[in-house]
């Protein structure tokens, strides 16, 4: 039986952890700059950027995953572990490709340019503020979300690594 995940697919979470740590992080420092501020304004393409290639490899992960023959569960987990790993996990999914798209369409909504690395991406959407304005507070309410996910994602395996008893129940070399 399978007891790791895939090479693509421990690959892409370790890259795409890192990718989306970093993501929150400069998020949050762009978001608490004074509107004035010109380095506001160099990180915002980056940022966009960024989560542009985060939605492709959570496109690419979606399909690895899908073809990959996945290990199972520790079956030392209880019921409802496995259950709310799940939950977690499609959340997870849910949310890495949604954030992308809001942040997306509030720019686009506000009539910003959007550029991956200097490429023009087409605008989809005539200018609306009220409709930017509600897909930049989604934008901002699904990262925060992610966020906890993250940290409940990190609590588990590390109850599951050093607080369970016995090994059986050990998550984390899945995917190391």
């Amino acid at each position: 039986m399978q007891q790791k995940y895939s090479l693509t697919l421990r690959v892409l979470h370790w890259l795409m952890a890192l990718l989306i740590i970093v993501m929150i992080g400069v998020g949050w420092y762009m978001a608490g700059l004074p509107q004035e501020s010109e380095l506001k304004y160099e990180i915002y393409p980056v940022h966009k950027s960024m989560g542009i290639t985060l939605l492709g490899l959570v496109i690419i992960r979606v399909f690895a995953r899908l073809f990959s023959k996945n290990p199972p569960l520790p079956e030392g987990l209880a019921t409802w572990e496995k259950w709310l790993t799940k939950i977690i996990h499609f959340l997870f999914y849910v949310l890495m490709i949604a954030i992308p798209i809001v942040g997306y369409l509030s720019s686009d909504y506000q009539g910003f340019e959007v550029e991956w690395f200097g490429v023009p991406i087409p605008g989809l959407v005539a200018d609306n503020e009220d409709t930017a304005h509600l897909m930049h507070e989604l934008h901002e309410m699904f990262a925060y979300s992610l966020l906890l996910l993250i940290i409940l994602h990190l609590a588990g395996t590390i109850k599951h690594r050093w607080f369970d008893k016995g090994s059986d129940t050990d998550v984390l070399k899945r995917m190391i």
